[in-house]
């Protein structure tokens, strides 16, 4: 499986995030799940409701993957290249 990421930034209650909406070959699944486990072991649980949570380390939301810190999207796209 060739994944790819499209890299960003946005804001979640005015702190800076850095996103990686994870990208496929055509016809191939993503396997979100299976990212979410493996983010939820490195850096935490992610709020139980799922929703933006002022302070959050990181969130799963809109395709993406959100992250306060760059250091962990850096292992996040290290592990899944």
């Amino acid at each position: 499986m060739a994944l790819t990421f499209i890299i960003d930034e946005g804001r979640v209650y005015g702190a800076r995030y850095y996103t990686a909406q994870p990208q496929c070959e055509y016809g191939e699944t993503i396997p979100w799940y299976t990212m979410e486990d493996w983010i939820e072991e490195m850096f935490g649980s992610q709020p139980k409701d799922r929703v933006f949570t002022p302070g959050a380390r990181w969130y799963a939301n809109s395709s993406r993957f959100w992250f306060r810190n760059k250091e962990d999207l850096e292992w996040f796209i290290l592990r899944w290249q």
